[in-house]
């Protein structure tokens, strides 16, 4: 029986899957609210998605605080954090990978740039989401920050393109994952990780890795 050492803690496991769950939903009823009758399949009136589209705006809210006070207190934060300087050093090599141009490439931590330039940004991009989402939704109660952002119509067009960069990253997000085997995929499940299977590494990988952390 092969060895299984962890890769997502549990608290992980339940914000990954808690935003992942209030994101779908949003972009979904978020496209219906915006072109109800070009999604008319999707719900029979305009109060259920709109009530559930509140509903998960607050469930995202309170995902990214936690998620967020999360990587600071267990000191995750630099598995996700895009660092420019120095993950962009790693891309070319990444690419290479990922268009199946090598076989392996070099351990960059627990995610690879790729990642954590998506994992940082969708954290941007949801507290943009947040913000425009409660100004769309009570405009009268932030006329200042409206008109900071352009007037509502900008903040409307704003709210509708970072949805859309949403829906793409999530397909990206998907086919990198994929991409990295089985095991990747079924550690958001399990919490655990098949040790020597692909995408893991080895412990001096791992304590390399810690060290650099540290700021070694």
């Amino acid at each position: 029986m092969k060895k299984m050492v962890e890769r997502h803690s549990l608290p992980i496991r339940l914000f990954h899957w808690s935003n992942m769950i209030s994101i779908t939903l949003l972009i979904i009823t978020g496209f219906y609210i915006h072109a109800p009758n070009s999604f008319r399949w999707l719900f029979s009136n305009m109060d259920t998605p709109r009530m559930l589209h509140f509903a998960m705006a607050y469930v995202l809210l309170f995902g990214v605080i936690g998620r967020v006070y999360y990587a600071i207190v267990a000191k995750d934060a630099h598995n996700i954090v895009f660092r420019p300087i120095q993950d962009t050093k790693n891309f070319p090599s990444m690419i290479k990978y990922y268009l199946f141009m090598a076989d392996s490439h070099p351990y960059y931590g627990k995610y690879n740039p790729g990642q954590k330039m998506m994992y940082t940004g969708w954290l941007i991009m949801a507290v943009i989401q947040i913000i425009t989402g409660f100004v769309l939704y009570a405009p009268n109660t932030f006329p200042a920050l409206a008109g900071w952002m352009g007037g509502l119509l900008a903040v409307r067009i704003i709210h509708y393109v970072v949805n859309w960069l949403f829906v793409l990253s999530v397909v990206v997000h998907v086919y990198l994952d994929v991409s990295e085997g089985i095991p990747v995929l079924l550690s958001m499940f399990t919490g655990k990780f098949p040790a020597g299977a692909h995408g893991a590494h080895s412990d001096a990988d791992m304590a390399g890795d810690k060290s650099r952390s540290l700021g070694a």
